[in-house]
Order: C-alpha cells, then sequence, then structure tokens
C-alpha cells in the first residue's frame, strides 16, 4: 500500500469511520467492515475476536476467509498466540515470517497465511476484542497499514461497545428474571430471597435456589460463578439446573456436589464456582450441608446470638479433577434462621474475610432471626453504600413457631403435601402426641388435603387453608378448608380417602357450602386422657 497520496488516505479513512454503517444489524455491520478492510488494505483475511465475560478468553465473532473459525468457537487466552499477545500488549502486533512466529490457532498456518496485522479494539481505556488482518503472500505491514487498521478498530470497538450495550439491556432483565427462582411455599419454613448485580453489570454468577424433595424435605443451595455477565449467567443457570437434578436421586449434599464438580469440568473447563448444598428436614429441625469453597452459613438462634456452622474446608467446583466434599450436621430450632450468602456480603478489599465474617453476624444478632424483611435489613447493613464490586446473593430460612392454633395456607398441589405432613408431624410432637397419633394423624390430614385438590378445583392456580388446634378435651382437631366446588369422583373405586380418614380418626365431619368446604378432623390424644 505504499504510494497512496493524501487524497487516497483521506478516502480510505472515510469508507471505515463512514456513520452508514452504524445503521446496519450487528452482524452486518461487521460483516461489510470486514469487506471494507480486506479491500481496502488488499489482504486475503480479517477478522474480529471478542473478549469474553471471564476478561481472560477471546472468541471470534467475524472473519472473511476465517470463516471456519467462527464456525469453529476457536478460544484464545489473552496472552498467548497472536491474537492473545494483541489483547495483552494492547498493541498493535505485525508478524512477517508465521512459520516461526507462536501461534496457538492451528487455523492460521492451515490457511497458508505468511503475515499478519493486528490491533486492539478498546473502548475507554477497556480493551474489549481484536481486530486482525492475515495476507498469504509475504508482506511488511507498513505503519499507514497500521494507521488504517486502528482506525478500523476504533470505529469497530465503539459500534461493539454500543450494540452490546444495546442488546445486552434487554437481554439482561430477560435472563436474570429467568434464573431468579420463585421461592416455594414451605409449611413451618419461611423464605425469602434477594440478588444484588455488581455496581459494572445487571448480570452475574451468584444464584440462590430452594425446592421441595422427596419425602417433604427441603433442598436449598446458593453459589458463585466466577466472572459476570451473560457467560456467567447462563453457567450459573446450567449449576443451579443441574443440582437439583442431581439432588432428586442423591440423598447425600456431598455426593450432588461431587456430581456437580464434575458436570462443571465437562461444559466449562477451567472455570471456577463455590457452592453451599443443604438439606432440611422441616419435621425434625436437622440439617445436612456440604460445601465446595463457599463460605459457612449463619444461624441465627432463637435466644438472639448468632453463629457459623463448622462446614469441613474444601476446594471450589472445578478446581480439581477428582475432589471429595464431606457432610456436615446442623439443627434449626423453631424461631432460628439459616443465613445463605454469598462473599460479596462480607469481603472487601485490604480487609480481613474474619472482619466481613464479624459484621454479618452482628448485624443478624441485632436485627433477631424473626425480623420482618430480615433480607433487606441484612443488605443494609452490611451494604451501606448500595451495590459494591462483586454480585451479592442471599437466601434467608425461618423456622416459624407452631402455635395453638397452627394456621397455614397453602398451594392445591400434590407436591404440597409432604411437607404438610412433616410440619403436621413437628406440631403433634410438640404437643405431646404419640409416634403412632403422629403417623395417623398426619395420614389423615393429607387424605383431606388430597381429596380437596382432586375435586375441588379444576387445573390452575388454587389455595387450601389448614388450621390445627389441641381441644379444652385434650383432642387434636385438624380442618382443612378448600375454596372450590367439588366434582363427583372419577373412576368406580374412589371415595376410599374418606373410609381412611374414618379409620384413623375418632370424628369426621364434612361441611359443603358454596363458598367451598371444610373436613373437620378431630381425635383424642393420649396425654389427654384421664
Amino acid at each position: 500500500m505504499d504510494g497512496r497520496d493524501g487524497v487516497d488516505k483521506l478516502r480510505d479513512l472515510e469508507r471505515l469511520t463512514d456513520s452508514a454503517l452504524s445503521y446496519l444489524p450487528f452482524e452486518g455491520f461487521l460483516d461489510e467492515l470486514l469487506n471494507r478492510v480486506v479491500e481496502i488494505l488488499d489482504v486475503n483475511t480479517a477478522a474480529v475476536l471478542l473478549l469474553e465475560d471471564d476478561g481472560r478468553t477471546l472468541v471470534p465473532r467475524a472473519a472473511k476467509g476465517l470463516e471456519e473459525e467462527v464456525e469453529q468457537r476457536v478460544r484464545i487466552a489473552v496472552g498467548r498466540g497472536f491474537a492473545g499477545r494483541v489483547a495483552g500488549t494492547r498493541e498493535p502486533v505485525r508478524i512477517t515470517d508465521l512459520e516461526h512466529a507462536e501461534i496457538v490457532n492451528p487455523l492460521l498456518r492451515e490457511k497458508g497465511l505468511k503475515a499478519l496485522l493486528g490491533v486492539p479494539l478498546v473502548v475507554e481505556g477497556e480493551v474489549i476484542g481484536v481486530l486482525h488482518v492475515g495476507s498469504f503472500e509475504e508482506r511488511t505491514f507498513t505503519d499507514d497499514d497500521v494507521d488504517l487498521l486502528v482506525s478500523a478498530g476504533d470505529r469497530a470497538a465503539l459500534a461493539i461497545r454500543g450494540r452490546l450495550a444495546e442488546r445486552d439491556r434487554g437481554l439482561a432483565d430477560a435472563l436474570q428474571a429467568s434464573l431468579m427462582p420463585t421461592l416455594p411455599q414451605v409449611p413451618g419454613i419461611g423464605l425469602e430471597g434477594r440478588y444484588r448485580p455488581a455496581a459494572s453489570a445487571k448480570l452475574g454468577g451468584d444464584w440462590f435456589d430452594a425446592f421441595p424433595l422427596p419425602g417433604g424435605r427441603l433442598g436449598m443451595t446458593i453459589g458463585d460463578v466466577s466472572g459476570r455477565g451473560f457467560h456467567a449467567a447462563a453457567l450459573m443457570g446450567q449449576l443451579r439446573s443441574g443440582l437439583r437434578a442431581y439432588a432428586t436421586d442423591r440423598p447425600s449434599p456431598a455426593d450432588v456436589i461431587e456430581r456437580l464438580n464434575n458436570l462443571l469440568r465437562q461444559i466449562e473447563p477451567g472455570r471456577n464456582a463455590t457452592v453451599l448444598y443443604l438439606v432440611l428436614d422441616p419435621q425434625e429441625g436437622s440439617l445436612t450441608l456440604a460445601g465446595a469453597g463457599h463460605p459457612p452459613p449463619l444461624i441465627a438462634r432463637a435466644d438472639g446470638r448468632a453463629e457459623y456452622v463448622e462446614v469441613p474446608s474444601s476446594v471450589p467446583l472445578g478446581a480439581v479433577r477428582y475432589a471429595r466434599y464431606e457432610d456436615t450436621s446442623a439443627r434449626l430450632e423453631p424461631g432460628e434462621t439459616l443465613v445463605l450468602y454469598t462473599d460479596g456480603i462480607v469481603e472487601r478489599p485490604a480487609e480481613s474475610l474474619d472482619a466481613g465474617l464479624g459484621r454479618l453476624r452482628e448485624a443478624v444478632e441485632t436485627l433477631g432471626p424473626q425480623a420482618t424483611g430480615l433480607c433487606d435489613a441484612i443488605l443494609r447493613a452490611t451494604l451501606p453504600g448500595g451495590a459494591t464490586r462483586d454480585d451479592v446473593a442471599l437466601l434467608v430460612a425461618r423456622s416459624l413457631p407452631l402455635g395453638d392454633p397452627l394456621e397455614l395456607r397453602l398451594p392445591a398441589d400434590v407436591d404440597t403435601i409432604p411437607p404438610l405432613r412433616r410440619v403436621l408431624g413437628r406440631w403433634l410432637r410438640e404437643a405431646e402426641a404419640t409416634t403412632v397419633e403422629i403417623e395417623e394423624i398426619s395420614l389423615a390430614a393429607s387424605e383431606a388435603c388430597a381429596n380437596a385438590i382432586e375435586h375441588a378445583y379444576a387445573p390452575g392456580p388454587a389455595a387450601l387453608e389448614v388450621h390445627a388446634t389441641i381441644s379444652e378435651a385434650g383432642e387434636a382437631v385438624i380442618c382443612v378448608r378448600d375454596f372450590g366446588s367439588w366434582r363427583p369422583a372419577r373412576g368406580s373405586h374412589r371415595g376410599r380417602g374418606m373410609l381412611l380418614m374414618k379409620g384413623l380418626m375418632d370424628s369426621v365431619d364434612v361441611d359443603a357450602g358454596d363458598e367451598g368446604t371444610t373436613v373437620r378432623l378431630a381425635r383424642r390424644l393420649a396425654t389427654g386422657q384421664a
């Protein structure tokens, strides 16, 4: 390109910075820009690689003459190879002898390239990618070539940043909404969660989740995937779904986390994540948990103290191939609260982790275990300045005191029945019912709920109310109320639920009205007999 006069250079520069390019769709913009770069610089290949959310990896997004690079999603580490060196040094790089240069992408040699020129894509001092061109002929790129490619890179960087920001605004809201779970309604347990992204991003890799397990137990988890942005959020979604799947057939939290470690190493080698997974039995108040490099849970005791659960030291997910994790046990008594959190709550620059843990414990002790709006109160106390440089996730589980009367409002769904049986069993045990009484009364109440779910409602959202009390005569009285209109039993061998209830209880009364049906179950407890 030697010998071009000033008019030619100005015309070429205008073609590369043409404002009309801004009106093209994102992929069309990159395609047209690379076409012009190839023509003006008289080269055979051109490519744009963008930095991923982890800040360590370049991935090709558009190419001319190197289309396979985009199709194969070749990944280049910053600092390694040609494109990695451009991003790492933040300076243009010229290679005139490809045969003896450090190249990590074999496609460049397979294509027969002899010379390369690359420039960083920089916006407001931040590298967001690399633009490079190549020639099949031996060539030494001139300073004019470098200046033109830098101009093209500057134009591309501004457009790419603007297009990605516009896309991210819409997608971030939609993706974050889809990834934040709807916490289940669990009898006897109050659940509350919050997520706050870092100040510099709308999306991150922190997450929390809670879900029912077979037998009425409750699974709870909180975790933190390294990195930010869409990639970290998408990976977080995969891990959350994987954990749920493993939890259904793996009673041991340690087993679940070991499988999750294998999953992460398969889908994203080199990426790390921390996680804590717990199983709570609402009836017994027992907790079984295991962690992978995650901060320990905090329990606010009923007497006002707050203490951390001692969790065996462990490595994060993805750190080693054959990681082994260990279960540990704890208890969550009525009136106590479990606090799960990610490191954004407790870590600060130039401050020890112990200081952050102490600040969280002090905040929880000051607020009290049954404080209303506890998640928001913790965030205000520990993050008074609002968003920080790190994401924050918080999950709180209260073991609600079961007074007399016990009043519950539940979704009219069969998945509600196992946890209802467990919390009713806990309430009966506190009323000094025998083991047999607990089992039989809980079963009768479950049958009453199942009947209401099947007969009172058409498919769709609906609710049940359960009211339990110990009468002055020493009877356990359980009332199950629906708000629907009962349909006839389906099938010729139905209706056994009513027979079962009558066999288990001293009395069963059904009060059907226009606004729903109430089934009243009563049984005198041995402790109430003279």
